[in-house]
């Protein structure tokens, strides 16, 4: 996927978002500090924005950037993802929660 098409395809997922959270432009841009303008040029794809962008309207959406990013990841890292989340959802609540506390324990360090 060339720049051009990546910058359209994260525009799309924004604007999807935004308007799913009943938010303006103007709206978010309260939000995530950000101008009005840069938003409107991020949802068009004439603008990538930066990661610290990208974490801003991922906030003000209450969404993870996985969910704007996912599509744009080869398929073989889909697929680990994939069985990763599907083993991870047989396991019991307990287990879960421990491996959440690992995961949590480790990135704390």
């Amino acid at each position: 996927m060339n720049k051009n098409n990546i910058n359209k395809h994260i525009g799309k997922i924004c604007q999807e978002y935004r308007t799913k959270n009943n938010l303006t432009q103007n709206q978010v841009a309260e939000l995530t500090g950000l101008e009005p303008r840069h938003i409107s040029q991020i949802e068009r794809g004439l603008s990538k924005g930066s990661i610290d962008t990208l974490l801003k309207l991922c906030n003000a959406y209450k969404i993870t950037p996985d969910i704007i990013l996912y599509d744009l990841l080869d398929e073989d890292i889909k697929n680990s993802v994939s069985i990763y989340n599907e083993k991870f959802k047989k396991l019991s609540r307990r287990d879960k929660e421990s491996i959440l506390y690992f995961i949590d324990y480790f990135l704390s360090k």
